[in-house]
């Protein structure tokens, strides 16, 4: 006689159930089963959105105006992530407040402070992460007015813990030597971070103008063991110049591990780095940078 196997999972013996009741019970058994299987899958996908995807935001001076807002957030939607390192936010009170009305409830934002007018931090959903810690980094302060780096530690629905840290280096071709002089006063920041098991992830706007910043960016990495996710980013920001406007690679993502892919998003995306003899119209109601998306392991 043939064994009669035996349903593997609750699933599988509500189908088991329904194939052998009456028709109206077999209709609502298979329901319920469709219901839990509904459900498993919201749940598995949550729980993987919620480990998978980061992103950088440089807002300029934000909030500089409504459409700046509405623009803003439209694009931070898209991203479909659930934590994104900002920059040059400038009212705190006024980006939460309306990242939850434009976004949900859930979505908080956590920053650097005490910091100059143009705040580095994270937006983040709650209901898909949890918020285990945050710290202020002075390394980075190596002259006056310098933006210090920020830190925020997350906690997934499963897996182990995420710690952000979100930077903004000093800007323009004449602060190369400063630049260099932040991320090598950052290198043994990002070393301890990489030995706590964590899921570390250095991001944010490194106004990289030269490949001399890039080298410095590399050696960083070398020395702590990240992933240079960015390195092959053709643009992440515009410069409005007089002979065009041209894309330039301003914003990074270093990853603890190799990630599965990143991508400079908004008009760097869907007009390129040379979009022609004006900018955007993003650049000039929303921001210089386009947000990055990068969908980590």
């Amino acid at each position: 006689m043939r064994p009669v196997r035996r349903p593997s999972s609750i699933l599988g013996l509500l189908l088991h159930l329904a194939r052998s009741a009456s028709p109206e019970a077999s209709r609502r058994l298979s329901l319920v089963a469709l219901a839990i299987l509904g459900a498993v899958v919201l749940v598995l996908w949550f729980s993987a959105r919620g480990a998978s995807r980061v992103g950088t935001f440089n807002i300029e001076n934000y909030p500089k105006s409504d459409r700046q807002e509405a623009g803003a957030f439209d694009a931070i939607r898209s991203l479909d992530a659930v934590a994104i390192g900002v920059q040059e936010i400038t009212d705190t009170a006024a980006f939460e407040a309306s990242a939850r009305r434009r976004l949900g409830e859930p979505w908080r934002f956590v920053f650097a402070d005490p910091c100059p007018k143009q705040r580095v931090g994270v937006l983040f959903d709650s209901a898909a992460l949890a918020l285990l810690s945050t710290r202020t980094i002075r390394e980075t302060e190596v002259y006056t007015g310098a933006k210090p780096a920020f830190e925020a530690r997350l906690a997934p629905r499963g897996g182990d813990p995420l710690r952000l840290i979100v930077v903004h280096l000093k800007a323009g071709g004449d602060g190369i030597s400063t630049r260099r002089d932040q991320l090598r006063a950052l290198r043994p920041v990002v070393a301890a971070a990489m030995t706590t098991g964590d899921r570390v992830v250095l991001l944010g706007d490194f106004n990289t103008t030269s490949d001399d910043d890039r080298r410095e960016i590399k050696a960083l990495a070398d020395a702590t063991g990240l992933e240079w996710a960015s390195k092959g980013l053709a643009c992440t920001s515009y410069w409005n110049r007089k002979d065009g406007c041209r894309g330039t690679a301003l914003d990074h993502v270093l990853t603890w591990r190799s990630a599965r892919r990143i991508r400079a998003r908004g008009p760097c995306e869907t007009e390129g780095c040379s979009p022609g003899e004006s900018c955007p119209i993003f650049h000039r109601e929303v921001s210089n940078h386009c947000p990055v998306s990068v969908d980590l392991r």
